[in-house]
């Protein structure tokens, strides 16, 4: 079953992904905001039993800050309200 369900999560990666670049955005973070969904589609293909939570993203920064810090490298007083953004308009969470 969990594999059913990682097999479901990387196809709307995929189909989210034809949407990213359908309609590029212009701007500053733009190279940031893709390097953090994309990590977002690996983490979620992984993590299927947080994203039920409320607290996904909140897990998900977690794993952002220990193990790719690298990609909090944009400017933002509040980096997780931030990704919260980018994935709420991208479609990846619900509000």
């Amino acid at each position: 079953m969990v594999l059913k369900e990682r097999i479901h999560a990387l196809a709307d990666g995929a189909r989210a992904r034809r949407r990213i670049d359908e309609f590029p955005e212009t701007g500053i973070d733009d190279e940031a905001k893709r390097a953090v969904i994309h990590e977002w589609e690996n983490w979620a293909a992984l993590n299927s039993d947080d994203l039920q939570s409320p607290k996904a993203v909140a897990f998900f920064f977690t794993h952002l800050q220990a193990r790719k810090p690298e990609l909090l490298n944009f400017d933002s007083e509040e980096k997780c309200q931030t990704i919260r953004g980018w994935l709420l308009r991208d479609g990846r969470i619900q509000d």
